[in-house]
């Protein structure tokens, strides 16, 4: 017996070892595979496997979980779960994760409301890394280091974003320049940004084949957009476009009101952005902007004139007017009494519309105030929106059909009348197919739509934000007749191409009473458009005067200003056409 045990020890021992050297093996490989992810890839591995697998864990428990026979609450603590994984899935991976769940979050209104209350959290600001970290990105764009560019260059940043913070400083080679804004790509964007583009398709294939969400559609989209927000070099061209249009195409009062801070090209490359330093109060604090003494209707004028002079009259317009975009400080040229001027910030999302695009947008709205719903129809048919009866109740924010209950449409977690689990499980899937019919139909719109659309709510809310101090449809609409009539003047004045055998195409004016026709249908056209906007003006001012008569006879506030009235036209709507409640807040997006 004790030669046998004697036997087997040997054996034993040399398996024991070859496990151990594995393990160790195993480790090593681990180890070595962290320190070049974290080294070398930024964390790239590590947060694409990350998100691959909180994706599959929501995937699964609504798989698993979401089922007819539970409960309404049951149902909405999935809604919760998943939101909340997603959350702390971008917040933990940054960078462009921020911007992927910002995404979402726009898209609120498809999907149930505990996805918007939770991600509404990462429109905080980002964190900013030090000036040790930004440095090399600083060298590597001017092959020179920071200090040979920049002098006092702060320690601290003034601003942070998901890809990118702001310093001040002065330059080396102009110190009589004055103070700049130095905008710097956060280090760790670069070796992330394919990883992460690549985990954003992927997740995006997943979630269609999932569920059914034909979402693919909107990824080449999504991934242009961003790779042209961290191109710094072009945000620098938006901002010369933005700046010279004001120039050229503005009229005196606006190019007054409105400043664009100008490029420093030669300390600008495609991860630094160098502009002039412009101090101002952010829209973001409307308490201090009434401290200062600034007229809430004075600031909201000017800034609904710029965007709707970007979108109907220049066609470059920018993409994301948050307030935080947005200063307001004593115009320079104004030294006998105070007077705002905005200087808009933060050009890397512009869209360029086609004169197609802005000439059918102009007609829209001309026909939504003309109460033309033939030609609102038509437009939204040719912009391929099946149901264009809907779409014209949102873009002209009035409503065409009969309106719902208040007992009508459920919300996303309500039990509805019978308190059944049945019910709210049969209305979330029914939600479910009218955001993908939705989704479906969004995909064929117009790309410079969704922009331009986001443009305007965007401006709307800030413009509840002040209190509602000005009426932004007289404003839109007095640009939109200003940009048709140019655009329709044009037209009939151009040049017109005729095929000689001889010479190819060859140009030749029209004959002078077919200009002189164009010329006059344009006149006419611009004329019905600003009567149509005065009789909406004197409805706008008897609106009013009858809420400050009943005010002052009963003694109550009245808070029915025509903007909220127009976002419970559209809430009802959109709850008609998507079969459960929402806020309005949703449209700030």
């Amino acid at each position: 017996m004790g030669f046998k045990f004697g036997r087997g020890l040997p054996g034993a021992s040399k398996q024991h070892g070859r496990l151990v050297r594995r393990s160790l093996l195993a480790c090593t490989a681990l180890a070595a595979g962290y320190a070049y992810d974290r080294q070398v890839q930024a964390s790239s591995i590590s947060r694409t496997l990350r998100t691959f697998c909180d994706m599959a864990i929501i995937c699964l428990d609504y798989k698993l979980n979401f089922l007819p026979e539970r409960g309404p609450a049951h149902l909405d603590r999935i809604h919760r779960r998943a939101a909340r994984r997603l959350l702390l899935c971008c917040k933990e991976n940054g960078g462009l994760f921020i911007k992927f769940g910002q995404s979402i979050a726009v898209q609120s209104s498809l999907l149930p409301p505990p996805f918007r209350e939770e991600l509404n959290e990462l429109y905080d600001n980002a964190p900013s890394v030090g000036v040790r970290e930004i440095a090399p990105v600083v060298e590597r764009s001017f092959g020179r280091p920071l200090e040979d560019v920049f002098m006092d260059f702060s320690e601290v940043a003034v601003a942070s974003a998901s890809v990118a913070q702001v310093h001040t400083a002065r330059l080396r080679a102009d110190p009589a320049a004055g103070l700049v804004a130095v905008k710097v790509q956060k280090p760790e964007i670069k070796l992330q940004i394919d990883w992460d583009l690549f985990t954003f398709r992927a997740c995006a294939w997943l979630i269609e084949r999932a569920f059914g969400v034909p979402i693919m559609w909107s990824v080449r989209e999504v991934e242009q957009r961003l790779r042209e927000e961290l191109d710094f070099e072009r945000e620098a061209n938006n901002s010369e476009l933005a700046r010279g249009d004001l120039q050229r195409l503005a009229d005196r009062q606006l190019r007054r009101a409105v400043y664009v801070p100008r490029v420093f090209w030669a300390a600008t490359r495609r991860e630094v952005l160098t502009t002039e330093w412009v101090d101002g109060t952010s829209l973001v604090d409307p308490a201090r902007l009434q401290a200062e003494g600034w007229a809430a209707r004075d600031v909201m004028q000017r800034m609904v004139a710029l965007f709707a002079f970007q979108i109907f009259v220049s066609g470059n317009v920018h993409g994301d007017p948050h307030p935080g975009n947005i200063l307001v400080r004593q115009n320079p040229h104004n030294h006998l009494w105070r007077e705002p001027q905005l200087v808009l910030l933060d050009h890397g999302l512009y869209v360029r519309e086609s004169p197609e695009f802005r000439r059918q947008y102009a007609q829209f709205w001309r026909a939504a105030l003309v109460a033309d719903r033939a030609e609102m129809t038509r437009i939204a048919a040719a912009w391929g929106m099946a149901d264009a009866a809907m779409f014209s109740a949102m873009v002209s924010l009035r409503p065409t059909a009969q309106l719902p209950r208040d007992d009508g449409p459920a919300a996303w977690a309500d039990g509805g009348p019978d308190g059944g689990s049945g019910g709210a499980y049969e209305r979330q899937m029914e939600v479910k197919r009218r955001a993908i019919k939705a989704l479906k139909e969004t995909s064929g719109l117009p790309p410079e739509l969704v922009f331009v659309v986001r443009n305007s709510n965007i401006v709307r809310a800030n413009n509840q934000s002040l209190g509602i101090p000005v009426d932004r449809i007289q404003i839109l609409g007095q640009y939109a007749a200003l940009g048709l009539r140019r655009q329709l003047v044009d037209d009939a004045l151009a040049p017109s191409r005729k095929y000689d055998r001889a010479r190819g195409v060859v140009w030749e004016r029209a004959a002078l009473a077919s200009r002189a026709l164009g010329v006059l249908r344009a006149e006419w056209s611009y004329i019905t458009f600003r009567l149509a906007l005065c009789v909406a003006g004197v409805g706008v001012a008897v609106w009013g005067a009858c809420g400050r008569a009943y005010a002052l006879v009963t003694g109550k506030k009245w808070g029915r200003d025509l903007d909220v009235v127009l976002d419970d036209a559209m809430r009802r709507a959109v709850e008609r056409k998507l079969g459960y409640r929402i806020d309005t807040s949703l449209f700030n997006a």
